[in-house]
């Protein structure tokens, strides 16, 4: 069911197997799912590619410094020759890797078809841990806080690449894939609802990243956010995103947003159980 939806409804395609690890990618290229059967649906790891001028051996040698083991990994994926193998404070799977080739070439799609994976948030059991690994150890920057409970970290012009809720809860909150436009997203829920999917939360647009949204659930009980317009850095020695109309602080700089404020300026908060 997971495999359908991710090809039938968001529009990712598959790529050659990796054993048991099935590689879906966008549109554009990139592989951004990997599905693997387990007992439950579960997030096991997350993938991010480092600039190629810092060797992965380095990467290894500044985890070790930080007392964090990890494994160099060759040929773990088709297209990626070497990867370094660690864990976060919440026993989250981190793959770094430096090379990867495109996808195979994806025949377009009439489904939603996202541009990329856009982030993932993950709940955490102890946040200030879990913000020293990220920041401190791998080089993530700190864009914005929601209160004392959910942290928006990047690693690139984008305003958010994984978030961290503070919570008893363990593993995904959610993903997020981002779309071209705003006219994307309004197919994007006419697709949905043809295939049975209910907009849970949404449209909307968060104070905290300044995205448009909308929400749902995948078959598995997973949220699963479609996004457009997020907020991006794109000078990071001004410490400041990029000017948009919708900005109500000028310059837009990282901050501590009340959970009302930040959850979504044009009404509604989350539905319940949302966070939960």
């Amino acid at each position: 069911a997971l495999s359908a939806y991710y090809q039938d409804v968001i529009g990712l395609a598959p790529q050659p197997a990796a054993g048991a690890t099935r590689p879906l990618a966008s549109p554009l290229g990139e592989t951004c799912v990997l599905l693997e059967t387990g007992e439950a649906p579960a997030l096991t790891r997350l993938g991010f590619q480092v600039h190629p001028d810092v060797p992965l051996a380095d990467l290894q040698r500044r985890l070790a410094a930080g007392g964090v083991a990890s494994d160099l990994r060759s040929d773990p994926l088709p297209g990626i020759p070497l990867s370094l193998v660690t864990h976060d404070p919440n026993g989250l799977g981190v793959e770094l890797f430096d090379t990867a080739a495109p996808a195979a070439a994806v025949v377009p799609s009439p489904a939603i078809s996202p541009l990329k994976l856009g982030h993932v948030a993950s709940y955490t059991g102890d946040i200030a841990r879990c913000v020293s690994f990220y920041r401190d150890v791998l080089g993530f920057r700190v864009s914005d806080w929601m209160e004392d409970f959910f942290v928006f970290l990047r690693c690139g012009p984008d305003h958010h690449t994984c978030n961290f809720i503070s919570s008893a809860n363990r593993g995904m909150h959610h993903m997020a894939f981002e779309l071209k436009d705003w006219s994307h997203v309004q197919t994007a829920c006419d697709w949905l609802a043809q295939h049975g999917y209910q907009i849970t939360w949404g449209p909307g647009r968060h104070g905290i990243g300044h995205n448009i949204f909308i929400y749902h659930r995948n078959p598995a009980g997973q949220i699963v956010e479609l996004f457009t317009e997020m907020d991006t850095m794109s000078d990071e020695e001004a410490g400041f995103f990029d000017a948009r109309p919708w900005h109500r602080d000028r310059p837009q700089r990282p901050k501590v947003w009340r959970a009302a404020e930040g959850s979504n300026l044009w009404g509604a908060g989350p539905p319940p159980g949302h966070r939960s």
